[in-house]
Order: structure tokens, then sequence, then C-alpha cells
């Protein structure tokens, strides 16, 4: 069995690194935009980091394609500025989802391992213990 102490100071750690990559990606992510064009080149698409359509341009010329090839140039420029939006905020995003999670079974365990409560409750005695040992508040 692993110190939970340890695991918690880990977690700890782990938090705060977290938190300094963190600063700052909202705006980074506010601003994040990708656009891409379909293959014939008459539509091009731009959106956000959530892949919310932002922008459309048209080129005069498709409009003058029928309206069911036109709706496959819109979405195929869509789906590609979408992808390379989803590119661009995997590469920001890089190692946030497993940092955190790396670990914390050393501090909970697995799910339906329920020794893990025995853990937390050893270590809020030790807390406890310590918290003991400091001295009161000045008088």
């Amino acid at each position: 069995m692993s110190d939970p102490l340890a695991a918690f100071d880990a977690l700890a750690g782990r938090l705060a690194d977290i938190e300094r990559r963190f600063a700052g990606l909202t705006d980074d992510l506010d601003e994040l935009r990708a656009t891409a064009t379909d293959d014939s080149g008459l539509v091009c698409a731009t959106v956000d980091a959530t892949g919310g359509l932002t922008d459309l341009s048209l080129a005069p010329t498709a409009l003058r394609v029928g309206t069911e090839e036109l709706a496959t140039m819109v979405l195929q420029a869509y789906r590609q500025a979408r992808a390379a939006a989803t590119e661009q905020l995997d590469e920001r995003t890089e190692g946030l989802d497993a940092t955190l999670g790396a670990g914390l079974n050393g501090i909970f365990g697995t799910p339906g391992d329920f020794a893990s409560l025995g853990r937390l409750e050893e270590a809020m005695g030790r807390l406890g213990r310590l918290d003991g040992r400091l001295p009161g508040p000045p008088a």
C-alpha cells in the first residue's frame, strides 16, 4: 500500500502544474480559429475552438452549382476547418487530460476497491495528529 500523504502531495503538485498550464489558456482558446477550403476552392469556412462556424465565404461561381453540390462543398469546408480546430486544440491542451488522473489510483484505489476508504481515513487521521502538534493561535 502506498503512503496516502505522499500521494496527496503528488496530487497537489500535479494540480499546481495544471493550474500553471491553464494560465492564459482560456484567452488562447478564445482566439483559436481554423479555416479550410473545399476541394474546389469555392467555399471557405472558419470555426472557433468549439467547432462553431464563425465565417463562411462563397465565391460567386459557387452559386452557379446546384444546391446539393453547394451543400456538399459547404459541409466539406466546414468539416475540414473543424478537424483543423480540433488538431490545434489537442496541441494546446496536450497532456492536460491525463496529468490529473495519473496516480489517483494510489490515493483512492481502483473503481470497486473500497480499501481506499481506509487509506483516506488513515490520511485524515495523520493530518489530525499533525494539526494537534501545531501551536495554537497567539493569545
